[in-house]
């Protein structure tokens, strides 16, 4: 009989291990969806059905700010924060699982109606560009478009016919690419490794695929298309854990950027012995910010925030202890909005730069969010005219949708 060797059985149980608690995540996942199934607080599920306000308005009593809970009933969030929310000043984007299966609902910011927008079996992420009011997502392996004034919705692509599993996606700021990225090898018998992964551009007029990147040997992870010019595209190198099927951004170099074409590109300097993570282009397209800390050397555990070009000819340091959570700059790039501080502490802040330091810091609201699961992430988010902050939160028990106010255009 064939002897294998020790390493091969070594890498063989290990990929079974492996294996074993994917298989395990996915069973425990399909639970608790089909637990949320049953939690069905709205019978009627339609497109152009409408929801009565469920707003609540009050005046938080240890910072000052108005808040305003949005959603009440049922599990909701809203897009994730490197995804424009807000449709227009008065309108937002959110997530609602009311109706049994998650679905994007139009969030009226003015009178808190609720209006179904998709009748979708299995939706996923979404990308969404306000100037052709149209929104991108996914529903099992097809990607539709929304017209987000008609809610007409029209199929895109199905990646079940490609033989390749599609991950992160972005759409470029022209509305002519669908970029994404692609883990590009099956699980093999005594094969301990995964990927390659490599990010491909779909022509969303005549749907040719297209390879942007080359393999590489690392998870490829929030792909996000310039705002401003569409031949930039950003990514993150993540790598997963075999002991627990979890994405962590621990890698040496996080942030990366290539051209549309793939005939440029590369990593963005990172200071040695430092964890990036949650990084978003600025408004203007023309920076990159991010959220650091120094995990070994003397100055470990040192928090601060960043802004950098693609070139490094910009690298400013902001140090502040903002734990590794979600940050969003204003259009200005000098207010800043973070969800943990004081390591780890669950609060909005409102930071605003000055020269190489932070020279204001305004806590807006105690979020209290269990930090469990993305629909619990706060995940703030200005809005065009920097009249609220949207973010959620499970503080109520359940995943909800808020706002604070903070008007920064009468500041």
């Amino acid at each position: 009989m064939h002897m294998m060797s020790a390493a091969h059985v070594i890498c063989s149980l290990g990929l079974l291990l492996t294996i074993g608690i994917q298989v395990t995540a996915l069973a425990q996942s399909d639970a608790e969806e089909e637990k949320q199934q049953i939690e069905i607080v709205d019978s009627v599920s339609y497109v152009g059905y409408k929801i009565p306000s469920e707003k609540k308005t009050w005046i938080d009593d240890t910072t000052g700010y108005e808040i305003t809970q949005w959603t009440r009933k049922g599990e909701n969030n809203h897009p994730y924060f490197t995804t424009e929310s807000f449709i227009d000043e008065n309108t937002a984007i959110i997530y609602s699982k009311r109706t049994g299966k998650r679905q994007l609902y139009k969030l009226n910011l003015l009178n808190g109606e609720m209006v179904q927008m998709t009748k979708a079996e299995r939706l996923r992420g979404i990308d969404h560009l306000p100037k052709f009011k149209t929104a991108w997502y996914k529903d099992g392996k097809k990607i539709f478009s929304l017209n987000t004034t008609t809610f007409a919705v029209e199929e895109v692509f199905d990646f079940g016919t490609h033989k390749f599993a599609m991950g992160s996606f972005s759409v470029t700021c022209d509305a002519q690419w669908f970029v994404f990225s692609a883990n590009k090898k099956e699980p093999a018998p005594g094969d301990c490794g995964y990927g390659p992964y490599a990010l491909y551009k779909l022509n969303l007029k005549d749907k040719s695929l297209h390879q942007i990147t080359m393999d590489m040997g690392f998870n490829i992870g929030h792909v996000q298309a310039n705002p401003v010019n569409p031949n930039l595209i950003l990514y993150c190198w993540q790598w997963e854990k075999f002991d627990e099927p979890l994405l962590v951004g621990h890698a040496p170099v996080r942030i990366w950027w290539v051209n549309i074409d793939g005939t440029d590109g590369g990593p963005l300097a990172q200071e040695y012995g430092t964890q990036r993570t949650h990084e978003t282009w600025t408004a203007d397209g023309k920076l990159v910010s991010f959220v650091s800390k120094y995990r070994i050397g003397t100055q470990v555990r040192k928090h601060f925030l960043g802004l950098q070009s693609l070139d490094d000819k910009v690298h400013e340091v902001y140090y502040e202890q903002v734990s590794p959570g979600h940050q969003n700059v204003f259009k200005d790039n000098m207010r800043w909005i973070v969800d943990q501080v004081n390591d780890d502490e669950q609060l909005l802040a409102l930071l605003t730069r000055g020269k190489n330091k932070i020279a204001e810091k305004k806590i807006l609201f105690r979020h209290g969010s269990s930090m469990i699961g993305q629909g619990s992430h706060p995940h703030p988010r200005f809005s065009t005219d920097g009249k609220y902050v949207l973010f959620s939160t499970d503080k109520s028990g359940t995943p909800q949708v808020y706002t604070v106010r903070i008007d920064l255009d009468k500041r």
